[in-house]
């Protein structure tokens, strides 16, 4: 009988509600999942659309010529003064310093070294092999000093104490490169303990020369050790000097490094024009100067012809959109992904095109003004840079718009040749925009975050103001406040304009959509509350219930809240048939089973109906279709079969089983359970938690093994936590209240509720 019920389901149309497809959107909906195709058309657009514009438009003329034309600056620019700017710089690596290491631990090694050396002697190491035992260059001289010697100790203590005294002195590779290049000092540079000290040339000029001065320095100093015997000087002097390094050497690296820093650091000199400045008049003399800034001005422009500007770009936008993919999956919800990843796709190359199309318009009134305050940098800070972060953040969430607000920033610096203070303008207005939506329940409070997005704007614009210096001309401020207040305002404006048009373009329900439709004084809750008003009770009790239960596994707790006002607005046709709107007799007794389950399963039909005549989002009427799933309607069921005549045949399961389709998230299972435990708990005399408790897991596990949550996601383990957050919520609804003395109003309730009537009516009340 299931299957049966199943293939009736499906050939109905709310299978197409099921898939969330309508007979419109099929091709729309399969481009929608190709996400890796809009990923190409966006980094092509977006390429295309951030490259400047080409072409040189000023004449340029040769040192000497006659200008054929006045010639003036199109636009605010700052062109570099590369003359200045290298006198500059050759005048800062001239005054760098030539650096000099100075290693004092040399000759404390070649001391150790002669040590080792002389021990190795006295151990009887054959000659061939002390100088690897010393680690020492032995020349064959001195190992005849040492055989002469016997490798005797006043012979070492006098090499150890030669080295150490004339190590403990200054010894240069080469004392006339010393000279000739610290003829305004130079820095010493003591390797071991990594101190500086500068010096002059006065100061080392008495260093020992390691090519010509240190062979005398020697043999002065071992003429005076009497251990020394004057046939050993020679051999002596030849070993000293081949393991004797200088200990003061020019370190060529470090003093490239430091001049190459130095002129590194010479800020550009610059070179501002205004809009409107006169370069030179027609019939003038063209000067050097003249004809170099006009060739900078053309080449600004053509430079962006180079393959490598193209190649830049477009890796960036590669890059940008690459990322989207992760961060959407991270917190754009699994299930969706795909198509919300089309979604900023075309967003991105939407937005670029907006921005591209206020450059435009922003340079032309800059050029067409008659007032020379009226620069293009005024236009450009009255730009909508927030309304691509604002319209992502309504649609896909904070994170999402947080990198859309970067992506925003960085093509903004893009497309006017990467001016830093844009991208950071652009950014602030971007992040400022998703923040001040944070707090917001509708579409009429959006003017409060275009004036928070403005207040940014001046304050940001401010203090890019004073970073680059206060412009000179009072009107040329004024001018640029006034736009950037106003580009607060603007981009609210732009961004309401076009979510309508994303929401049923992309098929998405926005948070903000959903806070609009839990408002309770709308026309169509209104009528439920005034027509049905046990169903409205009903319904605000499930959203608590199923706003819990999505809290309690991470589930959207406001689509579900939202779907419950709605789920039951089909029972405002005939309101008198649901028990929880009836005050009198029940209808239900005056019709045969059969009538009445179809009356029951008709509020299904009809709230599709009116949710579709109201233009509900497809959340909703899915949640209208799947509130029931396909359960069977039991106390019908049954009173059909103790009624039936079995001449007439078996009644079938199938025609008191609700329509469905079952539920197919996570969202719409927990609002099935929800319906189900609310209407239930009504029926409860003593509503205690242990009642309560039991209830619940009955309805849980009917579920179950009728196979309603079979489509969804559910586990058991959410389904635990679903039922313990429905019990503290029922608990805390029904909780005990005192009995006030000579009021008796439970024993009379109990006694109107143990009527034949008002059994019937829970029946249908669980059932329904």
């Amino acid at each position: 009988m299931k299957n049966g019920a199943r293939s009736r389901t499906d050939s109905r149309p709310l299978t197409r509600i099921q898939r969330g497809l309508e007979e419109r959107s099929n091709l729309w909906g399969r481009l929608l999942g190709q996400p890796l195709l809009w990923a190409v058309v966006a980094v092509v657009a977006c390429s295309l659309l951030l490259m400047p514009r080409v072409g040189r438009y000023l004449p340029e003329w040769d040192s000497g010529e006659v200008a054929t034309q006045d010639v003036v600056v199109p636009y605010d620019l700052t062109l570099p003064d590369e003359a200045a700017t290298e006198a500059l710089r050759e005048e800062a690596r001239a005054a760098v310093l030539p650096v000099y290491d100075l290693e004092p631990r040399l000759p404390l090694e070649l001391a150790e070294g002669i040590g080792r050396l002389f021990s190795a002697c006295r151990a009887g190491t054959a000659p061939g092999e002390l100088a690897a035992a010393s680690g020492l260059l032995v020349p064959e001289p001195m190992l005849v000093v040492l055989a002469d010697s016997e490798c005797g100790l006043q012979l070492e203590r006098a090499l150890v104490d030669l080295t150490l005294q004339v190590g403990g002195t200054r010894i240069v590779d080469d004392l006339r490169a010393l000279e000739r290049r610290g003829t305004q000092g130079v820095v010493l540079r003591n390797l071991e303990t990594n101190a500086e000290q500068p010096v002059s040339i006065g100061e080392v000029s008495g260093a020992i020369d390691a090519r010509a001065g240190l062979e005398d320095e020697l043999r002065t100093r071992l003429l005076e050790q009497d251990a020394v015997a004057r046939r050993w000087i020679k051999p002596t002097i030849e070993f000293l000097g081949a393991n004797l390094e200088p200990n003061l050497v020019f370190s060529r690296a470090e003093t490239a490094r430091r001049v190459r820093n130095a002129g590194e650091q010479v800020s550009t000199v610059s070179r501002v024009f205004r809009r409107g400045q006169v370069l030179i008049r027609r019939g003038d003399t063209v000067t050097h100067a003249v004809g170099t800034t006009l060739r900078q001005i053309n080449d600004e422009r053509s430079d962006i012809t180079k393959y490598s500007t193209l190649a830049g770009i477009t890796l960036l936008m590669a890059l940008m959109v690459a990322g989207w993919g992760r961060i959407l999956r991270r917190f754009g919800g699994v299930s969706g992904w795909p198509r919300e990843l089309s979604m900023v796709y075309l967003l991105m190359i939407l937005f670029v095109a907006l921005n591209r199309l206020g450059l435009f318009v922003a340079t032309s009134m800059a050029v067409n003004s008659a007032a020379i305050w009226w620069s293009a940098d005024a236009y450009l800070w009255g730009l909508p840079y927030a309304a691509g972060p604002i319209t992502v953040f309504v649609l896909l969430g904070m994170q999402p718009a947080v990198l859309f607000a970067v992506f925003t920033g960085l093509t903004a610096g893009i497309l006017l040749r990467g001016d830093f203070e844009v991208v950071v303008f652009a950014l602030a207005a971007g992040l400022v925009g998703a923040l001040a939506l944070q707090r917001l329940s509708d579409r009429g409070r959006l003017s409060r975050v275009g004036i928070a997005v403005g207040a940014c704007n001046v304050a940001v614009g401010g203090i890019l103001a004073l970073y680059r210096g206060v412009p000179e001309m009072p009107e040329t401020m004024a001018v640029s406040v006034a736009a950037a207040f106003i580009g607060g305002p603007l981009a609210v404006v732009v961004a309401s304009s076009l979510l309508p048009v994303f929401e049923w373009l992309f098929g998405v329900t926005t948070d903000m959509r959903l806070l609009e439709l839990s408002n309770q004084n709308l026309s169509l809750l209104k009528q439920l509350s005034l027509e049905a008003p046990g169903t409205y009770q009903h319904s605000l009790a499930v959203g608590n219930l199923a706003e819990a239960g999505a809290d309690a596994v991470g589930a959207n707790a406001l689509l579900l809240r939202v779907c419950a006002y709605y789920h039951d607005v089909g029972k405002v046709q005939k309101p008198e048939y649901f028990v929880e709107n009836q005050r009198g007799a029940n209808p239900h007794d005056t019709l045969l089973p059969s009538m009445s389950s179809l009356v029951i399963q008709s509020h299904v039909k009809e709230g599709l109906e009116i949710a579709v005549r109201e233009k509900l989002p497809l959340p909703i009427r899915q949640a209208i279709a799947t509130h029931h799933g396909t359960k069977l309607i039991r106390y019908f069921y049954s009173k059909a079969q103790d009624q039936s005549d079995p001449d007439l045949g078996e009644v079938r399961e199938v025609d008191y089983r609700y329509p469905g389709p079952k539920p197919h998230t996570k969202e719409l299972g927990i609002l099935l359970l929800a319906d189900a435990v609310e209407a239930a708990a009504r029926t409860l005399e003593v509503p205690s938690p242990g009642k309560i408790q039991s209830m619940i897991d009955k309805i849980f596990t009917d579920a179950l093994e009728d196979g309603q949550l079979d489509d969804c996601a559910l586990t058991f383990s959410e389904l635990d936590k679903i039922a313990s957050a429905f019990l503290w919520v029922l608990t805390n609804m029904y909780h005990h209240r005192i009995d006030y003395p000579g009021f008796e109003f439970d024993r009379r309730q109990r006694k109107r509720d143990t009527g034949p009537l008002q059994v019937g009516s829970k029946a249908v009340a669980a059932g329904g």
